[in-house]
């Protein structure tokens, strides 16, 4: 089909000129990771001194309902602030790492039961300004309803393993994408532990823009047991 080559030519020149988009950051050299960590898979690290998982996540997503805080690259990113390409099985292991217990995803039947697990304080490193800058995860959301930056922890759901029907091979829930989520999802690794719909009417979390840096910027996640034990509040 030689006459679509123009054609294929003239878009890839548009896309090239294309001006960036406003709140879109100028792409640099990825950060180094601390020496100190020790490399768990691509984005993960473990911190033995500190115990807490670090993933390296790129912004995504600023404004609009959420059903993910974070989600698998290649996922979820229409409704997720953060996606990362840290394998999830990996993010799992490095929960427990930390010494966190895994408790179980959230449950519809016969009654509804919330999410469950070790409380996980999260904790966002980004460059704003030409400084470092760290904040609580919880300050990019906010409730649709009042408004007001998320309350709850996520607890290490710890996500489930079923098996498929059709190759009968046992299947990792999160591989689908729910690794960080503010709507209850069977399969997140970290979930909410309050009722959360997941529906297009019902979505209870927004993100929360002005704390929000520019689409593309590169965010580490600190992630360790939070104070409290299996409770999810502060």
């Amino acid at each position: 089909m030689p006459h679509l080559l123009p054609l294929a030519m003239a878009a890839l020149l548009a896309a090239q000129s294309a001006p960036a988009r406003p709140d879109a950051a100028k792409a640099g050299p990825p950060r180094e990771p601390d020496p100190a960590w020790k490399p768990l898979a691509r984005s993960l690290w473990f911190d033995p001194s500190a115990k807490q998982l670090i993933i390296r996540a790129k912004v995504v997503l600023r404004e609009g309902p959420l059903e993910h805080l974070m989600c698998l690259k290649g996922t979820k990113e229409h409704e997720a602030i953060l996606a990362t390409d840290a394998p999830p099985r990996q993010i799992h292991a490095g929960l427990l790492l930390t010494g966190a217990e895994e408790g179980h995803p959230v449950r519809f039947l016969p009654k509804f039961e919330p999410p469950a697990g070790t409380a996980i304080a999260i904790e966002l490193q980004f460059a704003a300004g030409g400084e470092a800058k760290k904040v609580d995860a919880r300050t990019w959301l906010k409730d649709s309803r009042g408004k007001k930056d998320l309350q709850e922890r996520w607890v290490f759901a710890g996500s489930e393993v079923y098996t498929d029907p059709i190759t009968k091979q046992k299947m990792y829930a999160a591989d689908e994408g729910d690794l960080i989520t503010v709507a209850n999802f069977g399969g997140a690794i970290l979930d909410l532990p309050i009722a959360s719909s997941a529906s297009n009417e019902e979505r209870v979390f927004l993100a929360d823009t002005d704390h929000i840096p520019p689409l593309g910027t590169e965010v580490f996640l600190f992630l360790k047991p939070a104070a409290g034990g299996k409770s999810g509040k502060r």
